[in-house]
């Protein structure tokens, strides 16, 4: 970056900072949690930070100064840590199930987009199940192009969710360090919660999806029909509402009696051949079993003469 952590000099430190799981213990989730320096405002001695981020969870933490993703961190103090990459490589066999990057202000505008997809794979492959990258307060214009990248790789990838910490946090330049992208200690606590509460977000059950009410299934038919004997008999029956194709059933014997048949569709045909009144009993079903009943009176008179 172009403005160390004045916290990072003080303390003269190269390398990482892998914080102890939570207070939860074994019980708690299991979270990774890759950053450059922007973690160390949590990682260094902040305790109201770490007590915020580690709350009911087990989180697996390395802050690292001048980090970037794939190609060889800057030089810190005369050293060099190691890469998003490197990092992961590493703890591949104790990866969460979530796994958090906060990474992207050092890393070479050129190849950033191709270290995103790299670093995605390789999650992918290691079987992470969500990753939450935060995107990069902009006050450059290389930072807003690299949240371009991130939010463009969102789309094609299902477990990517980028959490806009640039709007959250612009709000609050009492956070940020004069450079606006280190944190101050009150930041290091707000970057924690942030950070904390999109974890659990992650880990929670997805909400059921509400189902659309169906509208009721009804018969929409006459209750009396009129034939005659030798005369061919034809009408459609109708029925609105339920789920999916309908279907027509007979539940009594005034079909047969009438010399009716009914098709699934709901078409009532055929040929009387005596005189009298017929009693059909009908029922309509839709892909769901929900069912509609109806009784028709159906008379046949004399033929002519």
């Amino acid at each position: 970056m172009t403005s160390l952590h004045r916290f990072a000099i003080l303390v003269a430190l190269l390398a990482c900072t892998v914080l102890p799981a939570g207070a939860a213990g074994a019980a708690a989730p299991h979270v990774t949690i890759v950053s450059d320096s922007v973690l160390t405002a949590v990682a260094w001695g902040n305790a109201p930070a770490q007590a915020t981020l580690e709350q009911n969870l087990d989180v697996q933490l390395d802050a690292g100064v001048c980090r970037r993703l794939n190609v060889q961190s800057c030089e810190f103090n005369g050293g060099y840590v190691p890469t998003t990459l490197d990092v992961l490589y590493g703890w591949r066999t104790s990866l969460g199930p979530v796994v958090v990057i906060v990474d992207g202000y050092n890393d070479i505008p050129a190849s950033f987009a191709a270290d995103v997809e790299l670093t995605l794979d390789t999650l992918r492959n290691d079987g992470v199940q969500h990753v939450l990258w935060l995107n990069l307060h902009a006050v450059r214009a290389e930072y807003a192009q690299k949240n371009a990248v991130l939010a463009a790789a969102a789309l094609h990838h299902p477990e990517l969710r980028v959490l806009d910490w640039n709007t959250y946090s612009s709000g609050h330049p009492e956070w940020y360090q004069t450079d606006y992208i280190h944190l101050v200690p009150a930041g290091g606590v707000a970057i924690a919660g942030f950070i904390h509460q999109a974890i659990l977000d992650a880990l929670a059950p997805p909400a059921a999806t509400p189902q659309p009410k169906l509208p009721p299934l009804v018969v929409k038919v006459k209750r009396a029909f009129v034939g005659r004997v030798g005369a061919r008999f034809d009408r459609r029956l109708r029925a609105s509402g339920g789920a999916g194709t309908l279907r027509w059933l007979a539940t009594g014997r005034g079909l047969r009696q009438a010399k009716l048949h009914l098709l699934a569709g709901g078409v009532l045909r055929g040929r009387p051949t005596r005189a009298g009144t017929h009693w059909l009993t009908l029922e309509v079903v839709d892909s769901k079993g929900a069912t509609a009943h109806v009784t028709i009176r159906f008379t046949v008179r004399p033929r002519h003469n």
